[in-house]
């Protein structure tokens, strides 16, 4: 026989072992005092004899809440694990349906701990799927959208220019700022080595070819990804977790038509416009480093034009609408995917940027070799 005695109004418990049999009677107030006060006794009965039969006479407990509900179902957990059986007796019928329900909870487990190659195969198998579910939703947006611009009273023209808006206009002061800055970075860091072959001059082909068929589409969408990609996200993924989008489909509107095609469209048509603007601050960037080299605006100009070609533009101008197409379609499909709780939308919006920057780059190497195979 054991006992704990406590305070006024705490909690008293004691226990006897007769066998395999157990009984463990509790008294008094099952608050988180008396819980404090009561669980010693309670270890000790669990200690001598978890297994067998537990009968708990709760007849004189006064007062219980969620601490005196998580002790009982301690008690019901510890005995069942053992291979035993418990019992309580003398709670009121609400409290005792709660213990059971906590003591009907499965306790959370580490997850085993995985090597480097297993570990390596789940990113490998979670990336495919991704990729394919990526792949479907594109597919689904086609089915929509082609029809969509076959009925053009049926696209939200009024969403589309908002959404344009953002991705296009107020992404311009930076865009242009970038490109700037990234053609006067090509020029300064190339004039050196070109100078020792006696071209400086030539410096002004390395930047017109460097931004027009490679760096200004690619900032652009870069600057796509982060701006607007999570903006798609976060947008859609709000309206996940609101439930707004489970609305829309009760009403019988297809979420694809009525949220992701008027972003797609802005995409689509923002990106190589702000490509175009890009390219002409990247190629201004370069001219200030020749300046002051003393080379003239007429001999900067007249390089550009002896080695970019229409080809060039369309190229870049390819590229920016591809790069469009993955990151608008990333980031609404994110937001789309978007879970429950509190953090859902900051990680869609995570996994829209990274996703969609992962993507350009893996789409301009596809492009570039693609390009070079056929001579272009």
């Amino acid at each position: 026989m054991s006992s704990s005695a406590t305070a006024e109004l705490g909690a008293f418990a004691t226990f006897q072992r007769s066998g395999a049999n157990t009984a463990l009677r509790l008294s008094g107030r099952l608050d988180s005092g008396g819980v404090v006060q009561a669980w010693p006794t309670v270890l000790e009965a669990i200690g001598a004899a978890a297994k067998g039969t537990l009968r708990v006479d709760a007849t004189e407990v006064t007062f219980c809440d969620g601490s005196g509900i998580g002790l009982f179902a301690a008690l019901i957990v510890a005995w069942r694990t053992a291979g035993g059986t418990a019992e309580v007796s003398g709670l009121a019928a609400d409290i005792l349906r709660l213990v059971d329900v906590a003591a009907a909870v499965k306790p959370l487990q580490e997850p085993a701990p995985t090597g480097f190659i297993v570990s390596s195969g789940i990113a490998t198998i979670a990336m495919v799927k991704t990729i394919r579910d990526l792949v479907t939703f594109i597919g689904s947006v086609i089915l929509v959208f082609v029809p969509a611009l076959l009925r053009p009273w049926s696209i939200r023209w009024g969403d589309a220019l908002q959404a344009f808006l953002k991705v296009g206009v107020l992404a311009l002061p930076v865009v242009c700022l970038l490109c700037f800055l990234i053609g006067g970075i090509i020029a300064f860091q190339t004039i050196g080595p070109m100078a020792q072959y006696g071209a400086k001059l030539q410096v002004a082909q390395v930047v017109a070819v460097a931004i027009v068929r490679e760096l200004g589409p690619l900032i652009t969408a870069i600057i796509l990804a982060g701006r607007s990609g999570s903006a798609f996200a976060a947008e859609i993924g709000t309206m996940r977790v609101t439930q707004e989008i489970d609305a829309l489909s009760t009403f019988g509107l297809e979420p694809v038509r009525f949220l992701v095609v008027p972003r797609m469209i802005a995409a689509m048509v923002a990106t190589p416009l702000l490509t175009a603007f890009g390219n002409l601050m990247g190629l201004a960037g370069g001219y200030p480093v020749l300046l002051a080299n003393g080379f003239t605006l007429a001999q900067y100009t007249g390089q550009i034009q002896s080695i970019l070609t229409p080809i060039d533009l369309l190229q870049g101008l390819v590229k920016a609408f591809v790069f469009a197409v993955l990151v608008g379609a990333t980031g609404c499909y994110c937001g789309l995917r978007t879970k429950e709780g509190p953090g859902a939308v900051g990680d869609s919006t995570t996994r829209a940027v990274v996703a969609g920057i992962v993507l350009i780059v893996a789409a301009d190497a596809i492009l570039g070799s693609f390009f070079h195979v056929i001579g272009i």
